[in-house]
């Protein structure tokens, strides 16, 4: 999710041009992104309680496939605060999910160091992700071939979620 994201904020004005979008069209759907983003971290806190993150975490990036969706079918300029407002989602999902999912799998014992790793892998893909982006429109991707890029890599790493979802148990590492 943080390389699509990070490309997509990134890459806004030739997200905008692309679609013939006012210039400030979306940075006014900034606002729906933030509220999505801020009420799916209060849902997905309740949800983790009831459900466990290891459950739930399948499902942390179809919003963003539907964003990526959105981004390839419809060109109005309303569609880009669908499109933001559902990254917002699975921005929030993600905040909650990823967390909770380590603690569970793992337990809280080296939280910390589990949790840096994986943010330096979140800086990392953002700043591949601005790469592969710029990369892409400097070969002559459209919006809609780089949405379609997006929505691909999150099909297949659904995929591989529901493949691996049985083997991610729980690992009681020693005191």
């Amino acid at each position: 999710m943080p390389w699509i994201a990070t490309g997509v904020f990134v890459y806004q004005s030739f997200i905008s041009d692309s679609k013939m979008w006012a210039i400030y069209t979306i940075p006014k759907a900034f606002m729906v992104y933030s509220i999505t983003s801020i009420a799916t971290l209060f849902v997905s806190g309740f949800l983790v309680d009831k459900f466990t993150g290891r459950k739930l975490i399948m499902y942390m990036n179809i919003p963003l496939l539907f964003a990526m969706i959105t981004l390839f079918y419809f060109n109005h300029e309303i569609f880009a605060y669908f499109f933001l407002g559902l990254i917002g989602v699975s921005n929030g999902l993600a905040n909650i999910l990823g967390s909770s999912t380590w603690a569970e799998i793992y337990g809280v014992k080296y939280i910390g160091s589990i949790k840096a790793l994986t943010t330096a892998f979140m800086v990392f893909s953002t700043a591949f992700g601005t790469a592969v982006f710029g990369l892409l429109i400097d070969k002559g991707f459209t919006i809609e071939n780089i949405a379609f890029l997006g929505a691909s890599y999150v099909v297949i790493s659904l995929a591989l979620l529901i493949i691996i979802r049985k083997s991610i148990e729980p690992v009681r590492l020693p005191n």
